[in-house]
């Protein structure tokens, strides 16, 4: 018997070819894996799956060394908390898929990728946003240079600073730990940016989204007791923030400002807002001071324009 066609192309995961082998060959997945000695339609994302499955009756079959075969699965992630290789589809390339329908790459199910290193178009999400600003698709490309950095460099110490950031996003309320692989590509963009935030600036990041939020502090508090010291480092940081960018007036009647909230942006997410310019203008390694005192000019003239 010939090997089975059509052959894998370059970087192809092991079970979209399979998917491709099963359709090109008339017959179901489950069927084609049950001849393969894979079971019941079981797919090889990982290398750990090949591990367990009949690799030699696989590698006989298809015709194919194992060092080819084990080249077609992702890595493992189990030795890292953080899960940066994601078990489903949750981006594709619109030119590689409309050359070669249902091709699925393997290094478009990493966290960091963002363009297809076959033909270098964008990615597009399962559930792409219908409006996504400059800043936060700047933001996100760092936070995943930085994600690719950590694993490549195995640096153990950012790949747990990185996971905090996740955390920390959980506990906001503005985030989960599946983020970095979200379908959604605003919210994959928002995990992003929270790794480059929590790379570059960690205390200054989270003193920022923290500022005036004693209820969320309690919250850290209660999800990182170990991390106490930390915790309270920031919020005394994000005590400083309040002096250096002032709240606004209150208004008069409580239904007063529940009707403003509605209609403008509370005072913590102004400030968070021109924080975050500030380091989008300055970069990321930018001077504290520089970035409170630009921050500062943007609060301060967005407050002019909304009054």
């Amino acid at each position: 018997m010939g090997r089975l066609s059509p052959p894998p192309v370059s970087d192809e995961l092991l079970s979209s070819w399979i998917g491709r082998l099963a359709k090109a060959n008339y017959c179901s997945v489950e069927e084609l894996c049950g001849y393969l000695g894979l079971g019941q339609g079981r797919e090889l994302d990982c290398a750990g799956d090949l591990r367990v499955a009949n690799s030699a009756k696989l590698c006989r079959a298809v015709q194919r060394p194992t060092d080819e075969i084990a080249a077609m699965t992702l890595p493992d992630t189990m030795h890292h908390d953080l899960q940066y290789v994601s078990r489903h589809d949750f981006q594709y390339c619109p030119g590689c898929v409309d050359k070669t329908p249902d091709l699925v790459l393997r290094h478009w199910r990493l966290a960091w990728s963002m363009t297809c290193e076959t033909c270098g178009q964008a990615f597009v999400a399962k559930y792409p946003a219908e409006k996504v600003s400059d800043r936060l698709l700047a933001l996100g490309a760092r936070g995943a240079q930085a994600l690719k950095t950590a694993v490549a460099t195995n640096d153990l110490r950012r790949l747990r600073r990185i996971d905090l950031s996740l955390h920390v996003m959980t506990v906001l309320g503005v985030g989960h730990l599946g983020s970095l692989n979200s379908r959604n590509q605003r919210e994959r963009l928002m995990g992003l940016a929270a790794v480059n935030v929590g790379t570059a600036r960690p205390l200054l990041g989270s003193a920022i989204i923290l500022r005036g939020n004693d209820r969320v502090v309690r919250e850290l508090r209660r999800a990182f007791p170990q991390r106490r010291r930390v915790v309270e480092r920031i919020k005394g940081l994000s005590r400083n923030l309040d002096r250096r960018l002032p709240e606004l007036c209150a208004t008069r009647h409580q239904t007063e400002q529940e009707t403003q909230a509605m209609r403008h942006p509370s005072a913590s997410e102004s400030a968070l807002q021109a924080a975050r310019q500030a380091i989008s203008e300055l970069g990321p390694d930018a001077n504290r001071q520089a970035l409170v005192t630009r921050a500062d000019a943007i609060w301060r003239c967005s407050s002019r324009v909304k009054s």
